[in-house]
């Protein structure tokens, strides 16, 4: 087994999708995309010293070899998981999903990440799934950050039309054409976090071909090393062409602005429990600049924009992957760790505790 998880691990949720969904699967294999702000994202080339990823340095299409040892495994040497009153509270997946969920992943059934994403690094085995706590359940994705060391590893999940090969691997709704979504996650810092931020932390893209040139990136991430969030928006696209060539093209990527929030989630005060982060991204008409791109935590709005040119009148695809990112621009201050839980992509507003209620079985 790839991952590592503390025992056995899991997932309650394949994902489906709408008519046009594909169903899940399991295989291995990885592919990076580029970033799309300020930071260096953690797919870089092998020797860029901003990777992120696994300690070979791993490129698009690469694949790393060996298993690692989860944080937190007895035979690790890891700190134990920290008790939380908050564990296993929330809703998980529901079952059947909501006709408007795309995807969703609360982590009890399945026992690899690969099962359910397009790429998966566990970033010599600083992110793996462990048993013992969890937002819903008693399972969760641990990010262990290393003293120093800038990548925690990633997962990528594929959904709609996309350029991106698959070759087997999973992707959900995979005929549809997402010009809105909003998707949702629940993040924990370990108690006693150093009111710092740690960086990147969650984005969506539209990729625009087959090597992973992105044409508009919507990153939701630590505003630096404040304590709050921001939204950051990102195009590569100028009328109707994609200037990016390959994924990470800074040259050509443009940051169309910073919204930052006010509710201080990577401090010691909101440590130790779990928070909900949601985002929502629109595709502008082609040719007006009416894009939105907004973000909630705990349901509380941040900061958003209605006004934005993400894809000028380019239209070759749409929104079409979900970015997990554990990179933290220049290293560590400590070892430290988070966990995410109950990954949700939807076509409409998801919140923070339970299901939309116009959940219909499928």
């Amino acid at each position: 087994m790839r991952a590592s998880v503390r025992r056995r691990a899991s997932s309650a949720a394949c994902a489906l999708l709408l008519a046009s969904a594909a169903g899940c699967s399991s295989v291995d294999e990885q592919a990076p995309s580029g970033d799309g702000g300020p930071v260096d994202g953690p797919w870089g080339s092998a020797g860029a010293g901003d990777d992120g990823g696994d300690s070979d340095g791993a490129g698009p299409g690469e694949t790393s070899a060996g298993d690692t040892a989860g944080s937190g495994d007895e035979t690790s040497g890891a700190p134990p998981l920290p008790p939380g009153d908050d564990d296993g509270v929330f809703a998980g997946c529901p079952q059947p999903l909501p006709g408007s969920w795309v995807f969703c992943e609360d982590f009890e059934t399945i026992v690899d990440p690969h099962e359910v994403m397009l790429d998966y690094q566990d970033g010599d085995g600083a992110f793996v799934l462990v048993e013992g706590i969890g937002a819903s359940g008693s399972h969760a994705m641990e990010a262990a950050y290393r003293t120093g060391e800038e990548g925690a590893g990633w997962m990528v999940l594929s959904f709609g039309i996309s350029p991106i090969a698959t070759d087997g691997r999973p992707s959900y709704a995979s005929e549809g054409s997402f010009q809105e979504v909003y998707w949702r996650l629940r993040l924990k810092t370990e108690p006693g976090w150093p009111d710092v931020g740690p960086g990147q932390l969650t984005r969506t893209v539209s990729f625009a071909s087959g090597d992973w040139s992105e044409a508009v990136v919507a990153h939701l991430r630590s505003a630096g090393e404040d304590v709050t969030m921001e939204a950051v928006p990102v195009t590569c696209v100028t009328g109707d062409k994609v200037d990016c060539a390959g994924y990470d093209d800074q040259a050509s990527l443009e940051s169309l602005g910073s919204m930052v929030g006010e509710t201080p989630l990577f401090s010691a005060e909101l440590s130790g429990e779990w928070h909900c982060v949601e985002g929502h991204l629109v595709l502008n008409t082609p040719g007006q600049s009416d894009g939105v791109f907004e973000f909630w935590i705990d349901d509380e709005l941040q900061a958003g924009r209605k006004d934005l040119d993400l894809r000028g009148s380019w239209t070759d695809y749409a929104i079409n992957a979900l970015v997990i990112e554990n990179l933290w621009p220049g290293g560590a201050p400590a070892p430290l760790r988070r966990w995410i839980d109950d990954v949700v992509v939807s076509t409409e507003p998801i919140g923070c505790d339970t299901a939309p209620a116009n959940a219909v079985p499928r």
